[in-house]
C-alpha cells in the first residue's frame, strides 16, 4: 500500500514537472529561497532583498518557503512571499526564468515545478573549508535495488542541478567548479550578496566597548551540549572581571543545532560582559563587531572583509583532524597564528588585541588570506549583489 501512495505522489509530481517544462518562462520572474525552505537568511535572502530594493521597475522577486510564519512576515513588509505548495507559489516555480538557492533545488523548492528551462543560480552558503558536494559522495556506489531505481527514474526533478554556482575568487572558482562537476565557465566570482554588509558603514562612540563575538563550527549531534568552555579553562568570575576592567563585550554564539552547558548557560544569565546570541540571521549584525573568534567556522573566509582581527581558538585541533572529513587545506595554511588553545590565551589576545597590539607579520598573514579568497569587490554600493545582477541579465 505504501509503495502504491508513493507511486501515485511521483506520478502526480511528474506531471507538474513535465507541465513545468512546458510552460513559457517570464524572464524577469525570480523566485528565492534558502535553507530547505524553512528560513529567511543567507545569500538569497540578501540578494533578494537588492533586487527588490534597486531593480523592483525590471525584475519581479519572489520569496517561496514551506513555513507560513515567513510567507506572512514577508508579506507584511511588502515583499511578494508565497507557500511552495499554494496555488500562486506553484505558478509562479513552474513561470519563473531563474531559481536562487543555496543548498539544493529540491531541498529549497517543491522541485517538479521547476523545468528545464527555469536556471538554477546556487548561491551556496559560505567558502568551503571541509570538501563538499560530490568531492565527499562523488565515488559512492548505489546501493539501492530495482524499485529504488524506478523511483529515481520517475522523479528526475530531484537530481542534482545547478546551472550557475557563485564564488569569491579565482581559488574559489577552480573549488566549487570541481565540487559541483560544472564548468568553470558557470562559476563566477562576484563574490557573496550577504557581504556586502562589511561595506556599509557603522558608527562608532568614544570608549565604545570592545564587541567580540565567538562562534565555534557545528559539533555532535543535533541538539547536542558542546563543552567548549569548562573543558579548556573558562572560569565565568575571572572572565566577568577581565573583561569588564578592559571594557569587551564578549557574545556567544554557538552554532545553530549545538548549545552551551546547561551551567555555563545559568552562569552568564546574570553576567555583563558576556552574553548569548541565538538570532536567526548572524549577516544583521555581523559588522557590528570588532573582533572574531572561531575555531574551523568557514565565517572568517567573509569575516576577513571587514579588516578587523579574527582569533583562532582550535581548542580541540587534534582531534578535529581526525574526526572531520577530508578538508580542501591544511588548517594551518589558511588560518591566522598565534593560536588560542585555552580561554585564557582568548582573553590575553582580546585585550591585546583592543590595545591595538598587533604584529606586522599577523598583519600581513591576514591581507594574503583575504587576496587569496576574494577579488577585489568592483562596486562602491553592496558590491556583491551588484556585481552577481549584472551577471546574471547579460
Amino acid at each position: 500500500m505504501k509503495k502504491l501512495i508513493l507511486i501515485s505522489r511521483l506520478i502526480i509530481n511528474l506531471f507538474f514537472y513535465m507541465l513545468a517544462n512546458a510552460i513559457p518562462k517570464s524572464k524577469n520572474l525570480w523566485i528565492f529561497s534558502a535553507w530547505f525552505g524553512q528560513k529567511y537568511s543567507d545569500n538569497p535572502k540578501a540578494f533578494f532583498e537588492f533586487v527588490n530594493k534597486q531593480y523592483s521597475d525590471k525584475t519581479k522577486a519572489v520569496w517561496i518557503s514551506k513555513n507560513p510564519d515567513i510567507v506572512r512576515k514577508l508579506n507584511q513588509k511588502g515583499y511578494c512571499a508565497y507557500n511552495e505548495r499554494s496555488f500562486k507559489g506553484v505558478w509562479h516555480q513552474l513561470r519563473a526564468s531563474k531559481a536562487i538557492i543555496c543548498q539544493s533545488l529540491h531541498d529549497d523548492f517543491f522541485s517538479p515545478c521547476i523545468g528545464k528551462n527555469t536556471q538554477v543560480v546556487q548561491l551556496w552558503h559560505g567558502i568551503p573549508l571541509k570538501k563538499i558536494m560530490f568531492d565527499v559522495f562523488g565515488g559512492r556506489q548505489s546501493t539501492k535495488n530495482i524499485f529504488g531505481r524506478f523511483v529515481d527514474w520517475l522523479s528526475p526533478y530531484n537530481r542534482h542541478r545547478n546551472d550557475i554556482v557563485i564564488a569569491t575568487s579565482e581559488l574559489t572558482q577552480k573549488i566549487l567548479a570541481k565540487a559541483f562537476r560544472i564548468p568553470i565557465s558557470n562559476v563566477l566570482t562576484c563574490g557573496f550578496p550577504r557581504n556586502d554588509i562589511f561595506f556599509k558603514k557603522t558608527e562608532k562612540t568614544e570608549n565604545q566597548q570592545f564587541q567580540c563575538i565567538y562562534m565555534p563550527t557545528f559539533r555532535g549531534g543535533i541538539a547536542s551540549e558542546c563543552d567548549l568552555f569548562e573543558k579548556y579553562g573558562f572560569d565565568i568570575n575571572r572572565m566577568e572581571a577581565e573583561l569588564t576592567k578592559h571594557n569587551i563585550q564578549l557574545t556567544l554564539r554557538m552554532h545553530p543545532v549545538n548549545k552551551p552547558p546547561y551551567q555555563i548557560v545559568k552562569e552568564i544569565k546574570n553576567s555583563t560582559a558576556i552574553k548569548l546570541d541565538a538570532g536567526n540571521d548572524i549577516y544583521q549584525s555581523i559588522n557590528q563587531y570588532d573582533c572574531l573568534i572561531t575555531d574551523y567556522s568557514s565565517i572568517y573566509f567573509d569575516f576577513l572583509l571587514s579588516n578587523k582581527p579574527i582569533v583562532f581558538a582550535p581548542f580541540d585541533l587534534e582531534v578535529y583532524k581526525t574526526r572531520e572529513r577530508a578538508l580542501y587545506f591544511e588548517f594551518e595554511e589558511v588560518t591566522l597564528k598565534p593560536y588560542c588553545y585555552s580561554w585564557n590565551d582568548v582573553l590575553a589576545r582580546l585585550i591585546a588585541l583592543k590595545n591595538d597590539n598587533k604584529s606586522v607579520e599577523y598583519e600581513n598573514q591576514y591581507n594574503n588570506l583575504k587576496v587569496k579568497f576574494h577579488d577585489e569587490p568592483r562596486h562602491d554600493s553592496s558590491p556583491f549583489s551588484s556585481q552577481l545582477y549584472n551577471e546574471l541579465t547579460k
